[in-house]
C-alpha cells in the first residue's frame, strides 16, 4: 500500500501521531499485531488504513515510526526487516526516549535511514495526546538521511527539534522522567501524607492538593526557574524543615532530603543568604548520611 507514512504499533502514542499525520499528510498506515475494537479511536481517524498484516516492503519515500514499547523495538525492527528491501529512500524512526538509533541496525543494513524521534510530552490516551503533540518538541538521534525525515515529522506536527547525541540518550530520558513521571510520584507521596495527616481518603486527599500542583505547574510556565520555587527552604526556614523531616519514614525522609538540595540550590540563585542556607544545607546532608 502506498502511504507517506507507516506506524508500527496502534498504542497511545502511536494513534496520537497517526493523528497528527492523516491531518497534515493524508493516508497513515497503522500496523497492529491484531484486530482493533470497532469503537477504537484509530478507526474514526480519515485517512488511516489499518492492517495486522504488513504489505510486504514499503515503496520509495516511505517513512516508518516505530511506535512500540521499548523492549519490543527489536522485534519491530526484525519483523519489518523481514519483509525485505524497501524502497529507495525509506527511513525508519523509533520513538523510545530511551534507546538510540542503533535499536534499528536490522534495518540500516537494509538501506533504511534509521533514527529515534521522541516527544518531549505525557501521552496517556490517543484524543488528549494528538493534542498535545502539536506544538511538542521532539528529540532526534541518528542519521542525517533519518533526520530530514524527522523533520517532515516534526513541521507536522507544529513542534520544534531538539538534537542529542547517542552517548548522551540516557541523561536525556532521565531528564525527562524527572519532568513527568516523577512529578506523578511526588504527587502521590503528597497524596499519601495529606491523607494519613488529616484522615480523608486519598481520593480526597489527592482534590485538596489539585490546586497545589496545578499552582505549581503555573508558576513554572509563567516565571521559569528559579522564580516559581516557593516553600520553607526559599524562605530559609530551618525550624520548619527539620519538623518536616522528623515526621517522616526514612524512605520519605530521603526523598524530601533530595530533592530539598535541588531546592536549595534554586533558593540560593533566588538570592537566599549563605547563613539559612549553609545551615538547610548540613541539616539536609546530616539525614541523607544517616540513611545512605
Amino acid at each position: 500500500m502506498q502511504a507517506p507514512h507507516w506506524i508500527v504499533g496502534p498504542g497511545r502514542v502511536g494513534g496520537a501521531i497517526a493523528s497528527v499525520l492523516a491531518e497534515a499528510n493524508g493516508t497513515v498506515l497503522v500496523v497492529g499485531r491484531s484486530e482493533l475494537s470497532e469503537d477504537h479511536p484509530l478507526l474514526k481517524l480519515r485517512s488511516v488504513e489499518f492492517t495486522t498484516e504488513y504489505p510486504g516492503a514499503p515503496d520509495a519515500g516511505t517513512r516508518v515510526l516505530l511506535t512500540v514499547p521499548d523492549a519490543d523495538v527489536p522485534i519491530a525492527a526484525a519483523e519489518l526487516a523481514a519483509q525485505g528491501t524497501p524502497g529507495a529512500g525509506c527511513t525508519a524512526l523509533h520513538m523510545s526516549g530511551a534507546l538510540p538509533s542503533s535499536a534499528l541496525q536490522p534495518l540500516a543494513d537494509l538501506g533504511y535511514a534509521v533514527g529515534s524521534l521522541h516527544p518531549l510530552q505525557t501521552i496517556a490516551d490517543q484524543a488528549h495526546g494528538a493534542e498535545r503533540l502539536r506544538g511538542a518538541f521532539f528529540a532526534f538521534e541518528g542519521d542525517a538521511e533519518a533526520r530530514e525525515a524527522a523533520v517532515r515529522i516534526v513541521n507536522a506536527a507544529g513542534g520544534r527539534l531538539l538534537e542529542v547525541h547517542a552517548a548522551d540518550k540516557a541523561r536525556y530520558h532521565a531528564a525527562c522522567v524527572f519532568a513527568s513521571n516523577y512529578v506523578v510520584a511526588c504527587a502521590a507521596a503528597a497524596t499519601r501524607l495529606l491523607a494519613d495527616a488529616v484522615g480523608v481518603s486519598r481520593e480526597e486527599a489527592r482534590r485538596a492538593l489539585e490546586p497545589l500542583w496545578g499552582g505549581a505547574v503555573a508558576n513554572l510556565n509563567d516565571l521559569g526557574l528559579p522564580e516559581a520555587l516557593t516553600g520553607p527552604i526559599a524562605r530559609g526556614d530551618l525550624e520548619t524543615l527539620q519538623s518536616n523531616l522528623s515526621v517522616l519514614d526514612a524512605s520519605t525522609r530521603a526523598l524530601y532530603a533530595h530533592l530539598g538540595l535541588e531546592a536549595l540550590a534554586l533558593s540560593r540563585e533566588l538570592g537566599l543568604d549563605d547563613m539559612p542556607a549553609d545551615a538547610i544545607e548540613e541539616e539536609l546532608r546530616r539525614y541523607l548520611a544517616g540513611v545512605e
